[in-house]
């Protein structure tokens, strides 16, 4: 069995790096130097063809609005939180309500050794031509403990029709796929629930397609696409069979999205010493 799972990782490997050689992504420096740590991007609702981005550990409560050129549109500074541990972010509606939400997933564990994790959820804010520095004061948080004990996670997504959220965790020789079960309690800790293992190692990010139909995972060296479908219980279930995308390694890149069209993605990485940080664009 693990001969057979090796050899198709090999295989879905090397279809993505002719992938890669036939269709390079397009590539934008980054045109601020507030992005120093980033560690998660999602694409806007509200504000179309805008990323939303962050730091991690120890950095400023604030995330990016960012072109998708590289160019730094606005700050967004979400006071009464602390960035512990920042590690990826998701823009979701409510199912209920329409509205737009940013979910900002403060769920780094390095040592597995806290209790408690976070995700804090705000309001999507319009930007206009001359927002440079939005605050929000307006902050749910939703606080967390695995059902198997804690654990080190850094993707989050949602899924569109439950409203319901997801998180990998990142460091296992098998990660695990935990649900959070919407409409969520931000007065008592909500416990998230496995649903399955995934044969994945160091995951650093992740991203469900509009439609909610497909799930792409980043880890440290590759991207990978999952088809979902739904059981009886409206939770996600992947497919066995997965595909590996096209993937230009960097030097830490933990943050990928969906574009508009939920066809092409986006990768960023944190700086790196004499390397150029740059937004890529996978079409």
């Amino acid at each position: 069995m693990l001969k057979k799972l090796v050899f198709v990782l090999i295989l879905v490997t090397a279809i993505a790096l002719f992938a890669l050689v036939s269709h390079p992504p397009k590539e934008y420096v980054l045109q601020t130097d507030l992005l120093k740590e980033a560690s998660g991007i999602d694409l806007g609702i509200v504000n179309k063809q805008t990323l939303w981005s962050h730091n991690d550990s120890g950095n400023k409560a604030e995330i990016y609005a960012l072109g998708t050129d590289g160019k730094l549109l606005a700050t967004l500074i979400i006071n009464n939180t602390k960035n512990r541990d920042w590690e990826d972010i998701a823009i979701a509606k409510d199912p209920h309500t329409g509205k737009s939400y940013i979910y900002i997933a403060d769920i780094g564990d390095n040592n597995a050794k806290y209790n408690s994790v976070y995700i804090y959820r705000v309001r999507e804010p319009l930007i206009a031509n001359n927002d440079k520095i939005i605050q929000s004061s307006q902050v749910d948080t939703i606080e967390i403990q695995y059902e198997d004990g804690p654990r080190d996670a850094e993707a989050i997504f949602l899924e569109p029709k439950t409203g319901d959220i997801y998180l990998i965790s990142k460091r296992e020789e098998q990660v695990g796929l935990y649900r959070i079960a919407y409409p969520f309690n931000f007065q008592n800790i909500s416990t998230a629930e496995r649903i399955c293992s995934l044969p994945l190692s160091w995951v650093t990010a992740a991203d469900l397609s509009d439609n909610g139909k497909l799930l792409i995972i980043k880890t440290y060296t590759s991207i990978y696409r999952y088809k979902t479908k739904r059981d009886d219980k409206n939770i996600i279930t992947l497919s066995q069979n997965f595909k590996s995308l096209p993937y230009i390694t960097e030097p830490q890149g933990e943050a990928i999205c969906w574009d508009a069209k939920n066809k092409g993605y986006f990768t960023l990485s944190e700086s790196a010493t004499s390397v150029k940080q740059a937004l890529y664009h996978y079409k």
